[in-house]
């Protein structure tokens, strides 16, 4: 499988939060919207995070489940495209990793559960 394709762009994170759905961890925060593309990720860790040891922590942590459960694992219905954005929460850093992939698993599931893959007027 490839690798991690970044949203690297500001206008892509606006775009993401102004017509993604939401869900809304204790941990995590995770904006999706359909694409025709390629599954992209965006993380965003801010200062309430830490230091910038724990927000670059927090963001590993986050790849390394987006690559576990994403791109390894069966988590998107198949021949879905979504764009991605995943907000670190203060409780990150400090939170196993267990907990981290429930609260990822969760999140992701509530938030490609609302976007309709039926209708393909958007992406």
């Amino acid at each position: 499988m490839s690798g991690i394709i970044s949203l690297k762009k500001n206008i892509d994170f606006k775009r993401i939060y102004k017509r993604g759905k939401t869900a809304v961890t204790p941990t995590l925060v995770v904006y999706a919207l359909k694409n025709k593309r390629a599954d992209r990720l965006g993380i965003t860790a801010g200062k309430k995070v830490g230091c910038a040891a724990k927000r670059n922590r927090a963001k590993r942590r986050i790849r390394a489940l987006y690559r576990e459960e994403i791109l390894n694992g069966d988590l998107l219905p198949e021949g879905c495209r979504v764009d991605m954005v995943v907000v670190a929460r203060s409780a990150v850093p400090d939170a196993d990793f267990e907990r981290l992939r429930r609260d990822f698993r969760s999140a992701v599931k509530r938030a490609v559960k609302q976007i309709n893959f039926n209708n393909q007027t958007r992406a």
